[in-house]
């Protein structure tokens, strides 16, 4: 479950998973998503992505909205991704 922690500006909100401590900002002019944890859709293979190199091989990982997390690590590219994370508490990297 989503809860809104702040609105950045309009249509742009930054949430926190109750349940994960993820925190995410919900860019409703894009349309894009922001973390600051790497992740890949639920659907997708966490050992692969081990396997390739993307993400260590001791790499902790946590599912949240449909996603899977590397808390493992931080990847800030953007203002967004940068705002999710000063507010996220899912006890990884920050």
């Amino acid at each position: 479950m989503k809860a809104l922690i702040k609105e950045i500006r309009p249509h742009v909100k930054l949430y926190r998973d109750s349940k994960s401590g993820i925190a995410f900002v919900e860019d409703g002019i894009t349309g894009c998503g922001h973390s600051a944890h790497p992740n890949i859709d639920n659907s997708g293979s966490v050992s692969g992505m081990k396997k390739q190199g993307y993400w260590d091989k001791n790499a902790k990982t946590v599912k949240a909205r449909g996603f899977i997390y590397n808390i493992s690590s931080v990847v800030t590219t953007d203002e967004l991704d940068e705002i999710a994370r000063q507010y996220c508490q899912c006890g990884g990297v920050h």
